[in-house]
């Protein structure tokens, strides 16, 4: 379509199919059909077409736009969706009047746009489905206020917490995923298109009008950099890739938890499989799958910067490529978020066997020594040390938690500091208390209970800020796409 000027010959075959977008392009249809739409109001607004010219094309892509892709001719000799969707125009509007379409614009700043256009859409959508992960892990903690279970750090029984404080931490976490996408929405949202090839145009044409009917927040100002920049997607894909990472972090203690071993969750029977040998297997696949589709991400964030690190700037066709690692980026994002929403939501804890691990593993041991350091006045490294000597002669002693007394303890401080420490039963016994370790602890983002409730509020609320700004950003999106093909004379 665009090589009888210059060419003597059609392109190779192969060479045709190697350089086609057409299939990836699919996912940019509607945006492409609605920038031309907005493309020719601007040209009719400037008068640099006729009233009759712009109704004929918006008849012609009002049409297409309902009909769908399907409607289109996607041989691969016409490259790319932008010149099928031309010359569907070319032919409902005629070529003397289709042919205008293409007036200062250029595939370079179109399909910029159009990339913008369709991330936009699928950045709300991501932002919808982690809302709604967020929401069910609070209703899942909210149950486990009270539910005691070890914490660890180097995967090591640590001190005890909650299942609803562990489950919070990861709430935190994808709270600020969800920051992260809406501040790429706000990136994402300029508009390219006018920039034309990469100079600009001498027609005398309104990018403000333009950006405006497609509901971008503004234009980017530098027509090199509006064609030749994918930072937007980048951005995009580096905030999934993280995302992702905690994602899969969730997963694998999903997979450790379910475990013989640990034996602290339960995974609902349909999201398991079992094994073609070993009839007694209840596999966590869906973990699997979670944590193995993070590298994924990570992956295609790599490929995408390995792409654009050595791009002399403006446009090339290395950006094609660029193109199908981001959409398989937000899918692989996508899915999983909306497959360990549900997931989460019929996990099953056992919080029996989630205390029992608590007390095997010495997890208030920095309770009492904290203990020894406010009311017996020893120095923090002593207390560390009397009860790190006390646990290990109990562990040779082959004792557990609630077997310990006062006097190992002062049995310990006479080996370590040559004299007996003063610290009544009462504050021993309640140091090594798990439920009082853990109501002492109700400052903010503690695991006391009432710490805990409050966090859980605090969530809630950022998750109805976060869906009242999508959702207002979706009516904005959904408004502009309607009033780009109403017209009396389309009627």
């Amino acid at each position: 379509m665009l090589r009888k000027g210059l060419f003597k010959k059609e392109m190779d075959p192969d060479a045709s199919d190697y350089t086609s977008s057409m299939e990836e392009d699919i996912r940019i249809f509607e945006a492409v059909v609605q920038i031309n739409a907005a493309h020719v109001q601007m040209l009719e607004k400037c008068e640099i077409i006729e009233k009759s010219e712009k109704n004929k094309i918006i008849r012609a892509l009002s049409e297409l736009y309902e009909k769908g892709v399907e409607a289109l001719d996607l041989r691969p000799e016409l490259e790319d969706i932008h010149m099928a969707v031309e010359e569907y125009v070319n032919k409902k509007a005629g070529k003397k009047v289709g042919g205008k379409l293409h007036t200062a614009k250029s595939r370079n700043d179109q399909v910029s746009t159009a990339i913008r256009m369709a991330l936009r859409e699928e950045v709300l959508e991501l932002q919808e489905a982690l809302i709604e992960l967020i929401n069910e892990l609070v209703v899942l903690a909210s149950k486990h206020k009270e539910t005691i279970m070890p914490g660890y750090t180097h995967l090591q029984i640590a001190q005890p917490t909650t299942l609803a404080h562990y489950l919070n931490s990861y709430s935190q976490a994808f709270s600020r995923d969800l920051k992260r996408l809406n501040e790429d929405y706000g990136t994402i949202n300029y508009c390219p298109l006018g920039a034309c090839a990469l100079a600009g145009t001498s027609f005398s044409i309104d990018r403000k009008l333009t950006s405006e009917l497609l509901g971008f927040d503004g234009i980017v100002e530098n027509t090199i950099d509006a064609v030749g920049s994918r930072d937007f997607a980048l951005q995009t894909m580096s905030s999934l890739a993280i995302m992702m990472s905690n994602l899969s972090r969730l997963a694998q203690e999903i997979i450790l938890w379910s475990s013989a071993e640990f034996d602290t969750i339960e995974v609902p029977d349909e999201f398991a499989s079992t094994s073609s040998i070993m009839p007694q297997k209840k596999n966590p696949v869906v973990a699997e799958i979670a944590r193995a589709k993070a590298s994924r991400s990570i992956g295609e964030l790599i490929s995408g910067l390995n792409i654009m690190k050595s791009l002399p700037q403006s446009y090339s066709l290395d950006l094609q490529e660029l193109t199908p690692s981001l959409w398989s980026a937000v899918d692989q994002s996508k899915t999983s978020l909306k497959v360990m929403k549900k997931f989460v939501g019929r996990i099953e804890a056992k919080p029996k066997r989630m205390r029992e691990l608590a007390k095997k593993g010495f997890s208030t041991a920095t309770e009492l020594a904290d203990a020894l350091a406010k009311w017996a006045e020893v120095p923090f490294r002593e207390s560390h040390e009397i009860v790190g000597r006390m646990i290990s002669q109990t562990l040779k002693n082959g004792k557990e938690l609630e077997d310990l007394s006062l006097e190992d303890l002062q049995a310990a401080s006479q080996d370590v500091i040559g004299k007996r420490i003063e610290l009544s039963e009462k504050r021993f016994r309640e140091s090594l208390d798990l439920k009082s370790c853990i109501e002492s602890k109700g400052k903010l983002g503690e695991p006391a209970p009432e710490s805990v409730k409050k966090e859980l509020s605090k969530l809630e609320e950022l998750t109805k800020k976060y869906k009242k700004v999508l959702e207002k950003r979706k009516k904005i999106l959904s408004e502009k796409s309607a009033r780009l093909f109403e017209s009396k004379e389309n009627k």
